[in-house]
């Protein structure tokens, strides 16, 4: 071959080597800051057009230096007065220096323009408002009780988390779709918060404004029970639920009340102030029994819904015995009551049937409630409150709950005879309040069994006393001391059998 053909070959080669080195797109080698490629080249870094400068580093790497090298020798003089390295596994470090935060670590000196930009910070008062739907169509008095109800109220209402989360989170889901729900919540946190107030004056705002919105919740509430439906079934549930509550708080609050107001200096309670203990009585029980009226019919709604932990209890015993020696003592004193209505020479009555069943469901629930304060019996632990079962030493009981299945049960016809002040039945509440007084730590049931016993005292007469004395030692009331009397002195005083 001639040599000038090879040395044509040569140059054409040559040509075509420095076209395609040309002509193909220069790739950033990836080193921080400054790839070697675009530096060699006098060229803008692809990679700084991708991200902005105060987020790179300025060290500049070179393709030959390894990941060891850029580990242990000392890094290259800065450009700008800080380093943040945020795309690296680690920073570089030198034997003097510690690594800083990526974040934090800001000379003194450095103006806004020079820093990175900073983090969201996300304080612990930034939250959802799940409120925030209906904050605004409260006036500015009222709207500071849906944030202490939401963090404080809803979740005294029930220890299991499922319950909680369906009183602090489903409860204003149900308030933005039916309105007269947010009374019932405005009731039932101003009553919360007088119980935690000191203050008289405060106590009675509270109470005040409780009463107020309960009024104007069951104002709208009542019409709407003549159409249950699966619209409504949970919402109706929730108010009912709530107005129980109102009433077992406010029950024990106004006999406590009435009960003062008596001169101490007088024989016995004034009629009208038995009348209106009584009354107070009676509001437990219809409370109780209004979430039936929901229940019944909409049953299968409501079990449904998020409200289903508040009225299922599916690992309750089905089989109900006195659990312990001291539950079978109590079921031995409740067994001898029916003798008051049926014994040999006492002529039959219709209500005696009515107060044969009572006293049946009132064991029933004493028997459940022994159960459910037995330990290690595998029951669920979520609903476990103070309860002192043997009334020396405070014990666990493993759901409130069981201790309201008395009222809910007794008939229209017992609460009638209740009413009435029949001594049988008042008989009967006097040891229902047991369970009621047994209760520790729930605020809403503070001092309502007490008050239940002293009611049912005011009621009967006093020749009947010897029939609530154990009950009554229970509580812990001392009926001499606790209800007004007659003077030794004076003709007529009626000695009370101490129990034996």
């Amino acid at each position: 071959m001639p040599a000038w053909v090879s040395i044509i070959r040569f140059v054409s080669q040559k040509q075509l080597l420095v076209d395609r080195t040309y002509l193909t797109p220069l790739r950033c080698d990836g080193a921080h800051s400054i790839c070697f490629n675009c530096k060699k080249r006098d060229l803008d870094c692809s990679f700084l057009l991708l991200a902005p400068s105060s987020r790179l580093s300025t060290i500049a790497t070179s393709p030959e230096q390894t990941t060891e090298d850029s580990e242990t020798h000392a890094p290259a003089t800065p450009r700008t007065p800080y380093q943040i390295q945020v795309f690296r596994a680690s920073p570089p470090s030198s034997p003097s220096s510690t690594p800083k935060s990526p974040i934090s670590s800001k000379p003194a000196s450095a103006s806004p323009t020079e820093t990175d930009v900073q983090p969201l910070k996300l304080y612990p008062s930034i939250r959802f408002d799940v409120w925030k739907r209906c904050r605004e169509q409260l006036p500015v008095s009222l709207q500071f009780l849906l944030d202490h109800y939401e963090v404080s109220t809803a979740l005294t209402l029930a220890t299991d988390d499922p319950a909680k989360y369906a009183w602090q989170a489903y409860i204003p889901e149900l308030v933005y779709n039916h309105g007269f729900l947010i009374h019932n919540v405005l009731s039932i946190a101003s009553l919360h918060l007088g119980s935690l107030y000191k203050n008289k004056d405060k106590k009675f705002r509270m109470r005040i404004m409780a009463d107020n919105q309960i009024n104007r919740a069951l104002t709208e509430f009542r019409p709407r029970l003549e159409d249950v439906s699966e619209k409504n079934a949970t919402a109706l549930f929730a108010c009912a639920t709530m107005t129980a509550l109102y009433y077992f708080r406010t029950s024990a609050l106004d006999i406590e009340e009435t009960l003062a107001s008596v001169p101490l200096n007088s024989i016995a309670p004034p009629s009208e102030i038995v009348d209106r203990v009584l009354r107070s009585i009676i509001s437990v029980f219809w409370g109780l029994r209004g979430t039936l009226v929901i229940l019944n019919p909409g049953w299968e709604w409501i079990t449904g819904s998020k409200l289903s932990p508040m009225c299922t209890r599916p690992w309750w015993p089905q089989s109900r015995f006195p659990a312990g020696d001291r539950a079978m003592e109590e079921d031995r004193r409740l067994c001898k009551l029916e003798s008051l209505w049926i014994r040999p020479g006492q002529d039959y009555e219709s209500h005696f049937d009515m107060l044969s069943e009572s006293l049946h469901y009132l064991r029933d629930t004493f028997a459940l409630t022994s159960q459910l304060t037995v330990p290690g019996t595998g029951h669920p632990s979520g609903n476990i409150v103070s309860y002192s079962s043997d009334d020396t030493t405070v014990g666990l009981l493993r759901d409130r709950g069981a201790i309201f299945l008395w009222p809910v049960r007794i008939s229209r016809g017992m609460i009638s005879l209740i009413q009435q002040k029949n001594r049988e039945a008042l008989v009967l509440v006097a040891h229902y309040a047991i369970l009621l007084g047994r209760v520790r730590n729930v605020w809403w049931l503070d001092g309502l069994g007490s008050a239940m016993m002293m009611a049912v005292a005011c009621a009967l007469s006093r020749e009947d006393w010897y029939l609530i004395q154990w009950p009554a030692k229970v509580v812990g009331i001392d009926l001499d001391a606790s209800i007004p009397q007659q003077s030794p002195k004076e003709e007529g005083k009626v000695v009370i059998p101490m129990p034996l």
